[in-house]
């Protein structure tokens, strides 16, 4: 883990979140616990997380962080799924296709889960309309 100015990257980043982005202290556990370090997290980390999954608020927020976290690795693990919307067809009552818009959204959604760049992109971008 890189150092700056005694300090690692990854307890930088905690602090910005605690004082500046003022992220909850179970919120910072979870993204701990889900972290790409290869030692894994601590088990009283995971003891504490399991523990606060009892109050309902703190629920909601673990939740909160683990869908967001999967729900892309979910989605492309479903492709296959949306790929069949792209070749979607319906025609209303009065004769007209009404698909195209099925259609349209499905090749859009396959083209930002198979970008990451554009998927943190966009999450930013939503995250700070979210506070206007």
């Amino acid at each position: 883990m890189k150092k700056v100015f005694g300090q690692t990257v990854r307890d930088l980043k905690r602090g910005v979140n605690k004082k500046v982005l003022k992220v909850p202290g179970i919120e910072q556990k979870v993204l701990d616990a889900t972290s790409n370090e290869s030692w894994g997290p601590h088990g009283s980390l995971l003891a504490d997380i399991a523990l606060a999954t009892r109050s309902s608020s703190e629920y909601q927020i673990i939740m909160a962080v683990l869908w967001k976290q999967r729900v892309i690795d979910d989605i492309r693990g479903h492709t296959y799924l949306i790929m069949t919307l792209s070749d979607f067809q319906y025609i209303d009552s009065s004769g007209r296709e009404q698909g195209s818009n099925v259609r349209k959204i499905s090749q859009s959604l396959l083209g930002l889960v198979n970008d990451n760049e554009r998927v943190t992109e966009v999450r930013q971008k939503a995250s700070a309309n979210r506070d206007k």
